[in-house]
């Protein structure tokens, strides 16, 4: 295994743990609550989410 292979290697591991972190973020981020669209009841959005 050469350089360039290694550092091929570690630049994809990189991106997958980037793009898994930024699925979690999301994932946290948006978990339970509401939309902030001030009318939570009639909020289809809302509704969905509970």
């Amino acid at each position: 295994m050469g350089a360039v292979d290694i550092v091929v290697l570690c630049a994809v591991c990189a991106a997958m743990a980037g793009v898994i972190a930024y699925l979690i973020y999301r994932k946290v981020k948006h978990k339970g609550g509401c939309c902030d669209c001030q009318s939570c009841s009639n909020c289809p959005h809302c509704t969905k989410n509970k």
